[in-house]
């Protein structure tokens, strides 16, 4: 192999190494840093829930049963899903749904939440809102959240939870390429 031909490969192999290890330190930070606190005891003018989780619901309808703000969004919800289904899952009043909660049908990801939730902010004249979502998907929401609404104040409720090692590999990938493409908003 010529000499050029190794340089290379070995300046190859040391910038992957080199990008790997920088990785699993972000990685290990990443996860020593995930949002513990609750909102718990926090006022807002309203509660957003992120649909995909164990818990999340739950724990907002808590929040707003418990006076934290009067009115939620829950965002993401699928199309087909009636609010009398959401009440008769938690257990929760119906009538509560009916005056207190929305449902947002049209986020299909992080970052239909975020805009989905802006434009229901704008609506509703939400100055302070509660993000009731994952630990582990708490960094790359607050940063999707913080660009859609820059004037709102957002208060982090984080739902833990035991996650498998490679679902939180791939949630820190996610949040570094949302890191690097809002690098300005962080």
């Amino acid at each position: 192999m010529p000499k050029a031909r190794t340089s290379t490969l070995r300046m190859l192999v040391k910038a992957v190494t080199y990008l790997f290890v920088a990785w699993l330190l972000g990685f290990g930070l990443y996860f020593s840093q995930l949002p513990r606190n609750s909102a718990k005891g926090a006022r807002a003018d309203a509660i957003v829930v992120l649909t995909g989780g164990a818990g999340r619901l739950e724990e907002g309808l808590a929040l707003l049963e418990h006076g934290a703000a009067k009115r939620m969004l829950i965002s993401g919800v699928n199309p087909v899903v009636k609010s009398g289904e959401l009440s008769a899952l938690t257990g929760t009043e119906q009538a509560l749904f009916n005056c207190c909660v929305d449902l947002g049908k049209v986020a299909l990801n992080t970052e239909g939440n975020a805009l989905e939730t802006a434009e229901w902010a704008l609506e509703h004249e939400v100055d302070t809102l509660i993000l009731v979502t994952a630990d582990y998907h708490m960094p790359r929401t607050l940063i999707l959240f913080k660009v859609a609404m820059p004037d709102v104040m957002i208060i982090a409720h984080p739902v833990s939870g035991e996650w498998p090692l490679l679902f939180l590999a791939k949630e820190y990938s996610k949040y570094i390429v949302t890191l690097v493409r809002h690098a300005a908003y962080s």
